[in-house]
């Protein structure tokens, strides 16, 4: 065995046989063999990797890729069909939302079972118990039926009882989307601790950004197969591009419209009519890092529209706003023309990492302090991408940062 190994999996396959009717498949038991009445599903295939101590291994892939099968057999609750998967060390799992509670059961006797079902005995879940029912933050529910649970009660006292049995490798499908963002945050900080221990964990997200930021290495699965292995990076480039080119044949054969102007309201009292891009002089969609843009917006208003506002917004691949700003903060009110037309010429720095980013545009009436009535919004109005060398920092946005050396 390879120094620090704690995850091998090779050449694994998990076939299901997928039948029509469900009493086919108890006529199938006394066929002997003679004729199949379903047909066969690879749900995995040729599958095989390396995982070591301290490593963060990320999953990614659309619904249906394999994702789930796999972390099942590392856990060993499938067997696979081929191939072999070897685990060294306790695994614990949060493969789905509550998985091995009892609803009925109360929290408080729901750790006990899941503590027990993990390896603990009773004398350790009681020492662990007050720091369990701390980190799950449930308050008096840890007393009330599981089955009166919120989903983000559930996953926070799942979560709790899995990071704090003090398992090598810890095995999470999806749950760090589920709870509220100051738990996200409690857990991601909880992951680093576990990490500097030298617990190994392997992460299943459709979060890109999660999986960038913490995974060593990622495998992005598609159909049953991995189709990458190794840099997380690379991985998750890969991943956008399938996914683009998805929804582009989606797009042209009709089984999906393209929204970028959202419906005219019922009172139709404004509407946003062009969104051009560029710089300099030059109409364009192609940028060099940190290079000026502008963004010219034209749209028309009623009369009744008292304070009309434009905001820009920048997003990322994974719809993520990076930038947002509207004539209000510029301190510049529009005035339409005779004919209700307002125009709005945005600029910014494109201090973005390489890559491909979309502009939306919101056309308001600000009614007064936080009181805003939408009137028309385009997702996706301009998309557009940075090129060029590797931009000089780490992450999305260019923070202008710098470092000093002191002696």
């Amino acid at each position: 065995m390879e120094q620090d190994l704690v995850i091998e999996v090779k050449d694994l396959g998990k076939i299901y046989h997928l039948y029509k009717r469900p009493s086919d498949r108890l006529r199938q038991a006394f066929l002997w063999g003679r004729k199949k009445l379903y047909r066969e599903f690879w749900a995995l295939q040729d599958v095989s990797f390396k995982v070591h101590r301290g490593e963060v291994l990320g999953l990614i892939g659309r619904n249906g890729a394999g994702k789930s099968t796999l972390l099942q057999i590392i856990c060993g609750v499938l067997q696979p069909t081929t191939g072999l998967a070897v685990v060294h060390g306790r695994v614990a799992a949060l493969l789905e939302l509550g998985s091995g509670f009892n609803p009925d059961f109360t929290g408080r006797e729901n750790v006990y079972l899941n503590g027990a079902i993990l390896g603990l005995t009773k004398r350790q879940i009681d020492e662990r118990y007050d720091q369990i029912v701390r980190f799950a933050d449930i308050g008096a529910f840890v007393d009330q039926p599981v089955k009166t649970y919120s989903s983000g009660m559930v996953v926070r006292l799942a979560f709790s009882i899995a990071v704090h049995v003090d398992a090598s490798i810890l095995v999470v499908d999806e749950a760090l989307s589920v709870g509220d963002v100051a738990f996200q945050f409690k857990c991601l900080y909880h992951l680093e601790e576990l990490l500097e221990r030298g617990v190994t964990i392997v992460l299943v997200s459709h979060d890109l950004q999660l999986i960038k930021s913490y995974c060593t290495r990622a495998i992005y699965m598609k159909e049953g197969r991995m189709e990458f292995y190794g840099e997380c990076e690379p991985a998750a480039e890969r991943y956008l591009k399938d996914m683009a080119k998805e929804k582009a044949k989606m797009l042209a054969s009709g089984e999906i419209e393209q929204h970028t102007t959202a419906p005219t309201p019922p009172s139709d009292h404004g509407r946003v009519l062009t969104v051009k891009m560029g710089a300099g002089s030059e109409e364009q969609t192609q940028f060099l890092p940190r290079q000026r843009v502008w963004v010219e917006v034209t749209a028309r208003i009623a009369p009744s529209v008292r304070t009309p506002r434009l905001t820009l917004i920048v997003r990322d691949l994974k719809g993520y706003t990076l930038f947002g700003f509207n004539n209000d903060l510029a301190k510049s009110p529009l005035k339409p023309d005779p004919n209700g037309l307002i125009r709005g010429k945005f600029s910014f720095a494109c201090d973005l990492q390489q890559g491909d980013y979309s502009i939306a545009i919101r056309l308001e009436d600000h009614l007064g302090d936080s009181l805003n009535l939408l009137l028309d919004k385009r997702l996706n109005a301009v998309n557009f991408k940075v090129v060029g060398d590797q931009s000089a920092f780490l992450g999305v946005v260019d923070l202008d940062g710098s470092f000093e050396k002191l002696e």
